[in-house]
């Protein structure tokens, strides 16, 4: 075997071992997800297209939906990914990944009819196919990765190991087989393609070198528009000022060729504005009504170094392939600059998303769209080592954050990283833990507000400092003490008095409706014993949020379990209310403590927001 196809025939491998370990995990094991969660989280949305045009004929998703909760199991399902626009409902995710799943999708049916099952999208050969369709884009962009370093005179060895570590030492690993019909995986796939692409067309402009950049790029913009930003790296790519003139002049002159790109490029995307048109009578439109960039105030350094879902916390590899920025410094400065303008940009556009850490997940996964990127830097730094010893110590260096990465890997399925809401406290608490007291037990909720939601007025501040009656407070239960962080009275819970003084408001109070709102609360606690309020929740509800339907929600009231005792400390959280529709409702909010021990809280304060006026 000649060492050029060392890469080759790991992704084979690869292939294997990730088919042998999906098979296994959703198939044969009853205690993983299994595979009617395959299409799951916002995958649903990316999928939907599917079934709903191609098998119900239905734009409006209304059969899609129904489809969804009978398979979850839940009558209260709400799909996140349906958006409304004068009173028409559409998907407000973009149609690539749809088109990319089509033959999966296709085959799904050819074998849910062949063996007689139910030909309704979510039955198992389709959940079954639309796994494995991510599983083939994710070994596709590893072989487009492994062209690229090939092109870039990568050794094999290091080829190799780059495609290893990019795979399972960050969480591209986990969107691939836990979370296979997100989105990141298609991304990589196709960003890989239109790299590996564009380095041909450099090399020579012709019909041919045109067509497949074009298709590609297509493609990536029609499953995530953000990412037309790679154009950026067309300097890196050509590696010289005179092979990036060459390609410039090629461009302008062989116009025939140039216009076949635009237009393939301009037909593909023209499956969007079908797709809208459709559901919708428009041929344009923001299908994120409610969500937005600000690009004047990103989230720079919370995306790279939070314990919530920062990039080098919970992806170091990536850290390390940055210094693959210095070698190209010292090599190629047109490349250099082509690359860190690029890493710059989609920082840049990731930090601006108003829901920074892009929702529940494990890492900052609106990165992994990038990891080939990544992962040619990382190439180019191991590359360039010296000397044994300096590769031997990146080696281990790599080894250990590959380990690292797939512990955390089993930390997040395992429900012992929280999936929005971590902080240090609760990062350090369980770091490296995998024992069974760690599994489950962090708390907390600290969501940050939907981009319509007005923070600077809230529409209703309640506080109680337990001296007296106040308005919208219910189930009074305070007690006089020399210990009162304030004043000379506190609420008091034991397990005769389960439920404190809780807020008690109706929805009309708070504004029109159907609306959701924002709370924040904070409040004082103190454990009259050794671990008190370690069994204590937060709830909040509301009887008939709807008609017929009511909402209720809990979590611990401590980020991590307590051992303090006679001493106050300050409890916050924050979270979004689901869509309220019903002005009568009312919203509860209080505590609730599930063991014997006593515990004393005070100044518990609330305030609550709603959308701004301007968004309305």
């Amino acid at each position: 075997m000649s060492s050029g196809n060392r890469p080759r025939i790991l992704i084979l491998c690869l292939g294997c071992f990730l088919l042998a370990f999906f098979m296994n995990m959703r198939i044969f094991n009853d205690g993983a997800p299994g595979w009617k969660h395959i299409v799951t989280s916002d995958g649903r949305g990316y999928y939907a297209y599917l079934p709903a045009l191609l098998l119900d004929h239905d734009p409006t998703f209304s059969t899609v939906v129904k489809r969804e909760t009978k398979l979850l199991s839940y009558r209260k399902y709400k799909p996140g990914y349906l958006e409304k626009s004068d009173k028409l409902i559409f998907n407000k995710y973009f149609t690539g990944e749809a088109v990319l799943l089509l033959p999966f999708f296709l085959a799904g049916m050819l074998f849910s009819w062949l063996f007689g099952m139910e030909l309704d999208g979510y039955s198992f050969f389709f959940q079954l196919f639309a796994g494995l369709g991510a599983l083939f884009y994710l070994l596709l962009g590893l072989h487009f990765l492994s062209r690229i370093l090939g092109h870039l005179h990568i050794r094999p060895g290091v080829a190799t190991l780059t495609i290893i570590v990019i795979l399972a030492g960050t969480n591209l690993f986990y969107y691939s087989l836990w979370q296979p019909t997100m989105s990141h995986v298609y991304s990589f796939f196709l960003i890989n393609g239109f790299l590996w692409f564009t380095i041909r067309a450099i090399r020579e402009w012709n019909a041919r070198n045109a067509l497949l950049p074009g298709l590609v790029f297509g493609m990536m913009v029609l499953t995530r528009p953000t990412n037309f930003i790679v154009i950026l790296l067309l300097p890196f790519l050509a590696g010289n000022y005179d092979q990036l003139t060459i390609y410039i002049r090629s461009v302008w002159q062989r116009k025939r060729t140039t216009l076949m790109f635009f237009m393939l490029v301009s037909a593909i995307l023209l499956i969007q504005v079908a797709a809208w048109y459709i559901q919708t009578g428009q041929f344009f439109l923001w299908s994120y009504r409610h969500e937005g960039f600000r690009f004047f105030s990103p989230e720079v350094m919370n995306v790279l170094f939070s314990y919530r879902k920062g990039l080098f916390v919970y992806t170091p590899l990536i850290l390390v392939s940055l210094c693959g920025l210095a070698v190209l410094l010292i090599k190629n400065r047109l490349q250099f600059f082509s690359m860190a303008l690029f890493l710059i940009t989609a920082t840049w556009i990731i930090a601006s998303w108003w829901n920074w850490y892009y929702g529940d997940g494990f890492g900052l996964r609106a990165f992994i769209d990038y990891y080939g990127i990544f992962a040619i830097l990382l190439a180019i730094l191991l590359n360039s080592a010296g000397n044994k010893t300096a590769l031997t110590g990146i080696m281990v260096l790599l080894a250990t954050i590959t380990v690292f990465n797939l512990l955390q890997t089993w930390q997040y399925t395992h429900m012992v990283i929280q999936p929005n809401s971590m902080n240090r406290e609760k990062y350090e608490s369980v770091f490296l833990r995998t024992d069974s007291a760690v599994v489950h037990s962090l708390g907390g909720n600290q969501e940050i507000a939907d981009y319509c939601i007005d923070q600077v007025h809230p529409v209703k501040v309640l506080f109680n400092n337990f001296e007296t009656n106040r308005e919208n407070w219910k189930n009074l239960t305070e007690v006089s003490t020399p210990a009162a962080f304030s004043g000379k009275k506190t609420g008091y819970l034991d397990s005769l008095n389960q439920f404190s003084s809780g807020v008690s408001v109706r929805a009309r109070q708070l504004g029109k409706v159907p609306a959701s709102w924002y709370v924040e609360g904070e409040l004082m606690v103190w454990d009259s014993v050794k671990g008190a309020s370690n069994t204590a929740m937060i709830v909040l509800s509301m009887d008939s949020i709807i008609p017929g339907e009511n909402w209720w929600q809990g979590f611990h009231l401590n980020d991590v379990p307590v051992q303090c005792i006679k001493q106050w400390r300050k409890v916050s959280f924050s979270l979004m209310t689901p869509e309220i529709t019903n002005p009568d409702g009312i919203l509860k909010i209080y505590i609730w403590t599930t063991g014997k021990k006593p515990l004393l809280i005070d100044d518990f304060r609330i305030n609550i927001y709603g959308t701004s006026e301007k968004t309305r």
